[in-house]
């Protein structure tokens, strides 16, 4: 697992006053917990936070320096404002070498399905990553899941997974993704009897014009005799 270096200092006093002040000096407060640490309140520097996460996901362990310090730390919480979406609180979890980490990690599908390349159906994916239990050292920056032999009504499951080292904390029966079959839409055909209705009113229109023609002509005759 590739570590991501990440700088911070000691953020001196707690509370909302300290933490407002924090951000007005265009850094971003945060805490530092663990089960083998002393919680600690740290500040980042917010445009340099917000650059390194540009490269790191959700099974990211970053290097974290506080003042020369370093741990090994993995981010479980970003807090964000309701609405401007900034970053206003970060919380970190120091990890052991020694001890299992529960982590969410993402999941990359790798091919092309049978399903939807040869007979065109569709590829749904439900799961976009899935919470293991392992050591730091074997955590998987993802985890790859081949879809290539799906063809449609096909799916895959969380039981289906294999990840090496590593317990699988998800739900096993849960569907991570289905291949349907290919939306058909059928044109609508015209009400029967409509065409036959349109002949009948041609024909009796032309019946109709017919009387009316023949109208004056016997008049016409009538009054040549007399």
């Amino acid at each position: 697992m590739k570590e991501i270096a990440l700088n911070a200092s000691v953020r001196p006093g707690a509370g909302k006053g300290f933490a407002r002040r924090t951000r007005m000096a265009g850094n971003i407060p945060a805490v530092v917990y663990g089960p083998e640490v002393k919680p600690i309140s740290i500040a980042l520097d917010e445009r340099i936070f917000l650059k390194t996460m540009k490269s790191a996901t959700s099974s990211s362990i970053f290097a974290l320096d506080v003042d020369g310090k370093v741990s090994k730390v993995v981010l479980r919480d970003i807090q964000r404002d309701p609405v401007t979406s900034k970053v206003v609180h970060l919380d970190f979890h120091a990890v052991s070498m020694k001890k299992p980490i529960n982590i969410t990690v993402p999941i990359k599908f790798v091919g092309e399905p049978v399903g939807v390349k040869v007979d065109g159906g569709i590829m749904q994916s439900t799961m976009r990553e899935v919470e293991i239990s392992c050591l730091l050292a074997d955590i998987p920056e993802v985890i790859e899941v081949d879809v290539s032999d799906l063809g449609i009504g096909m799916s895959l499951h969380v039981s289906d997974l294999d990840i090496p080292n590593a317990k699988i904390v998800a739900e096993e029966a849960r569907t991570i993704v289905v291949i349907s079959a290919p939306t058909i839409v059928k044109e609508a055909e015209p009400a029967e009897g409509e065409e036959e209705e349109g002949v009948e009113g041609e024909g009796a229109e032309g019946a109709e014009g017919a009387e009316g023609a023949t109208t004056p002509a016997e008049g016409a005759s009538e009054d040549k005799k007399e």
